[in-house]
């Protein structure tokens, strides 16, 4: 039993660093969406267009895709859009640069972006 302790001892601070590296990221995840941007996660699965709709549907402006299909920048207005997003179906709201900018793309893409890549146009 003694021996056993000592083991889990030895490993107990890589496990705490461990959990401080994915923990401290995701506090982020609790930060209010302040300004007027925000970062409307769906559920996965959902394509780029179902995300431009959901976004018509809550009556607000699409900025640009995020980091996958799922994920859109919108335009904010006012309190009543981040419930209006998730009426249309966001299931979370976060600033853009949270998670590190890991919600947004490499590079920057629009609508058009997207559309021109599709039928073979280079931006």
């Amino acid at each position: 039993m003694r021996a056993r302790f000592q083991n889990l001892r030895r490993y107990l601070p890589a496990v705490l660093v461990s959990l401080a590296a994915i923990g401290t990221p995701l506090l982020s995840a609790f930060e209010p969406v302040r300004g007027d941007e925000a970062a409307a996660i769906f559920p996965p699965g959902w394509s780029h267009a179902d995300v431009v709709l959901a976004t018509a549907e809550a009556d607000l402006a699409f900025i640009r895709f995020g980091a996958v299909s799922n994920i859109g920048i919108v335009r904010i207005v006012d309190d009543s859009s981040l419930a209006a997003l998730r009426q249309a179906g966001a299931l979370i709201l976060l600033p853009p640069g949270a998670l590190g900018g890991c919600l947004l793309p490499r590079a920057i893409q629009t609508p058009f972006d997207a559309n021109a890549s599709s039928i073979g146009i280079s931006t």
